[in-house]
């Protein structure tokens, strides 16, 4: 039997992309295997992962890392860049012969890596196991001209993560926070939207959405005589944005629209007039139903909503944010907002022609048919079946 494991960052933005293709290669008569550093077992058992392994002891992602601790490193460049710094050069060599004995022991024909996992690169080549990338995000797509915050932090890192790579006998290419795999990179998205791979190994396989998702959602079918759907997530982690949860809801009194917010902790402390606060929404069927998604332009945000051909209203907060939105903006799919500093009444303008059949709704209709045309999921298994040994 064909055997593949699947390595992730230990968050909801990092490992929902690869459940598709992992379920994908299941289908294929691939025995899968998740490896991931905390313990997300029940909330990777709860989207049909079977298998998965993680370190003695292991124990859920940090609070630290999410709410309104994660807003503090954020709203901090030094704080975050020492988080970024400390994610990419100094973790993955604590990981790396935990990981080489997961891989010993499972001996798998391929490993799939989410393309910030170094430690996962690092304990392929060393075992000998060919490797693919499935990324994240769109860094593996990023032009050479983009700028932003985190590209120049990653210029700064690059010398210690050659150097983390070379302790280990062993070379490495990125492209922006994501190591390439010679195999191949499968990058989430099509042509409609970022034009071509700047890399060669660089596939671009379409949308990934399966899995099972958990959380509350408003499904279409519920909303057959309700008012248009305002749909308001700002991700999994960096969800503590009340002054930007704030802003929607006053724009969104001026308008005829309910709105469902996906606010983790928050939810609990507002009530408003059409508005439905959640922890944590099924995305792809909240999507489903959605008029337009006011996020923070993270990856998956990004990509499930224009697989739904859904505008996007984007205030992006760090990151990659800022590239998904640029791309986002240059396609016609939607617009930027300022949620913090910004007036209620420009979010009130941006929100109606969002709303309206425009052409931010017709670019968004044509990207989505570009996303129908490819499953990343199919795309990125195939990628995987290709590099097996």
């Amino acid at each position: 039997m064909t055997r593949a494991v699947v390595v992730t960052l230990p968050e909801r933005g990092h490992f929902h992309p690869l459940l598709g293709p992992a379920l994908e290669l299941e289908r294929r008569g691939v025995e899968v295997t998740f490896a991931t550093t905390a313990d997300i077992r029940g909330d990777l058992a709860g989207a049909g992962i079977s298998r998965i392994v993680v370190p003695p002891h292991a124990e859920p992602p940090s609070a630290s890392l999410r709410g309104e601790a994660l807003a503090r490193i954020l709203a901090d460049a030094e704080a975050l860049r020492g988080w970024i710094r400390f994610l990419l050069t100094e973790l993955p060599s604590k990981w790396v012969p935990w990981m080489r004995a997961v891989l010993r022991e499972l001996r798998p024909d391929v490993v799939a890596i989410d393309t910030m996992s170094y430690e996962g690169a690092i304990a392929a080549e060393l075992e000998g196991i060919p490797w693919v990338g499935w990324s994240t995000s769109l860094n593996p797509v990023i032009p050479d001209d983009f700028d932003s915050e985190l590209i120049r932090t990653i210029a700064s890192l690059d010398n210690d993560r050659h150097a983390l790579f070379r302790s280990h006998g062993l070379a490495a290419r990125f492209r922006v926070s994501d190591v390439l795999s010679p195999a191949g990179t499968a990058a989430f998205t099509t042509d409609a939207l970022v034009s071509h791979a700047t890399d060669p190994d660089v596939v671009l396989a379409g949308p990934s959405l399966g899995g099972t998702r958990g959380g509350e959602s408003l499904e279409p079918a519920d909303r057959s005589n309700a008012r248009p759907l305002v749909y308001v997530s700002f991700g999994s982690q960096a969800f503590h944005q009340p002054k930007r949860f704030e802003h929607v809801f006053a724009a969104a009194a001026h308008l005829d629209v309910d709105v469902l917010a996906a606010m983790g902790d928050l939810a609990a402390h507002y009530v408003r007039p059409h508005v439905r606060c959640v922890r944590f929404s099924d995305q792809l069927a909240a999507l489903r139903a959605a008029r337009i998604i006011v996020t923070h332009a993270g990856a998956n945000s990004v990509m499930e909503g224009l697989a739904a051909g859904v505008p996007l209203l984007m205030d992006p907060i760090c990151n990659d944010q800022p590239h998904n939105a640029a791309f986002v903006e240059r396609a016609g799919a939607g617009m930027r907002a300022n949620l913090e500093g910004g007036s209620v009444e420009d979010t009130i303008e941006a929100m109606q022609r969002l709303l309206a059949d425009g052409s931010h709704r017709k670019n968004a209709a044509r990207l989505a048919t570009s996303y129908r045309s490819k499953n990343g999921a199919v795309g990125a298994a195939e990628l995987a079946l290709r590099a097996c040994r």
